[in-house]
């Protein structure tokens, strides 16, 4: 139930931090400008709309274009539908089309799909190919494009009004305009930090907002990497950010404290190694928990180089950023580290790094999602929001009829199956379908082993 409850909260938090950008779109110095010829729609799946054939600007010369990049956990993209809906359906008699292009796992948007109409061209991209082509650096993003072929405004949905289709159609100059770069936002954690912090602070508070809904687990590492700081996080989260290990890593016995908390560490420079130490003497005291770095024998996978083809794992900048979402992972300029604790979720199992590759990568992962992964996706959000506030399944009872019967009944009930399992279990990807992503899109083979591999062993000091 706890996988289960924190994958919900992930995503939430996806979907929250999206919302937080608000709806700026944000032009880089290498962005398409008005006048632009448009770059090739390179596509790779119709999902809604005409054969691929027929999706290029040749095809659709004479007609106005109005494309936008969207993604289905992007929260003001989901609230631009029933605005782009209301403008297809207000021009289907004119020359004007719409295509909403995404570069996410084609399961997880079918079944977005089934629960949102579009009334748009659906069409998938992969490797984020267009996005880079068209500049895009923020979504949602449109872009019209004029009968004649030439780009005529670049915009946020939302401001796009049926006077600004009517004056391209008209031939004339549309007055919209592309939206400037903004100013990168401020960390939401500064104002929660000193400009000069102490010498020593080694502190756990209850939260001030605990509750579950907004972000939660943000943490942040200081640059001289002598000090953390969390916000709104659970203990699990502390465990992993402080001792720099995924779930896999962990063996924790029994529960752990529930609720949020804030936490601040800060040690010496030179003195780094005393942040793990410390903080383990801190949960032992707060809540009495013993922590101990032990190795054991378990199941993991050695990852090495499988092939020189890698359309997923190119060379990456040093700035970018990035998350996980539904079957997949995408980053930017990130480190080999990083990958690996990414499988390393996914697979719920360690992953060693045979590669020997240094610097940074963007990475595009994608696998064929498994029933259970799907499962999350399709099933009524109000069945996961009741799992997730009453732990205790009988209060399911008081859900609508409709969501105990016929197809959502079914989904309940594969739910609770899920939730039976042991919790590195609940709705698990399909390792080989991880394995096969890997090969094809990273170039990267995961080779099974038995290892020994240090463990964070997590017990109630009580119980030695």
């Amino acid at each position: 139930m706890k996988h289960f409850i924190g994958f919900l909260l992930r995503v939430c938090l996806l979907s929250l931090v999206v919302e937080q950008m608000g709806p700026t779109v944000r032009a880089g110095t290498n962005s398409l400008r008005i006048g632009d010829l448009p770059p090739l729609l390179k596509l790779t799946k119709s999902l809604q709309g005409p054969e691929l054939a027929e999706i290029s600007w040749a095809k659709l010369r004479g007609k106005v274009v109005v494309l936008e990049f969207w993604a289905t956990w992007c929260g003001p993209c989901l609230r631009a539908i029933p605005h782009l809906n209301e403008l297809s359906t207000r021009f289907k008699n004119e020359p004007v089309q719409f295509i909403s292009v995404t570069d996410e796992n084609e399961a997880i948007v079918r079944a977005f799909l089934q629960r949102q109409p579009m009334k748009s061209w659906v069409a998938l991209e992969d490797y984020s190919e267009m996005k880079e082509a068209y500049g895009v650096r923020g979504i949602p993003q449109i872009f019209v494009v004029a009968r004649q072929g030439k780009i005529a405004a670049i915009t946020h949905p939302t401001l796009l009004k049926p006077e600004h289709i009517e004056e391209v159609l008209a031939g004339k100059a549309c007055s919209l305009r592309a939206i400037p770069e903004s100013n990168a936002s401020a960390n939401p954690l500064s104002e929660s930090v000193t400009n000069r912090p102490p010498l020593y602070e080694i502190s756990i508070r209850p939260s001030s907002n605990s509750k579950l809904s907004g972000p939660s687990n943000m943490w942040e590492r200081q640059a001289d990497h002598c000090g953390l700081t969390g916000e709104r996080a659970s203990v699990e989260s502390a465990l992993s950010s402080v001792f720099d290990v995924t779930g896999p890593r962990m063996r924790i016995a029994g529960s752990l404290p529930k609720g949020l908390y804030d936490f601040r560490l800060h040690v010496p420079p030179g003195m780094t190694n005393l942040l793990k130490t410390r903080f383990a003497e801190a949960l032992r005291t707060a809540f009495g928990l013993e922590v101990k770095v032990k190795k054991q024998l378990v199941n993991a996978y050695r990852l090495r180089v499988f092939s020189a083809y890698a359309p997923g794992l190119r060379p990456g900048a040093k700035s970018g950023g990035g998350s996980g979402t539904y079957g997949g992972f995408k980053i930017k300029a990130t480190s080999m580290s990083t990958i690996v604790g990414f499988l390393e979720d996914a697979l719920r199992t360690p992953v060693i790094d045979d590669t020997g590759f240094t610097g940074n990568f963007d990475v595009d992962m994608k696998w064929e999602m498994s029933e259970a992964e799907l499962l999350q996706n399709t099933v009524d959000q109000r069945i996961l929001h009741a799992l997730a506030k009453y732990p205790n399944t009988n209060a399911l009872q008081s859900l609508p009829r409709e969501l105990l019967t016929g197809k959502n009944g079914r989904q309940l009930s594969a739910v609770l199956a899920e939730l039976k399992k042991p919790q590195r279990e609940q709705f698990r990807p399909d390792p080989a379908a991880i394995m096969k992503a890997a090969r094809e899109r990273l170039g990267l083979e995961l080779v099974p082993v038995k290892e020994f591999i240090e463990i964070l062993e997590v017990k109630n000091a009580a119980d030695r």
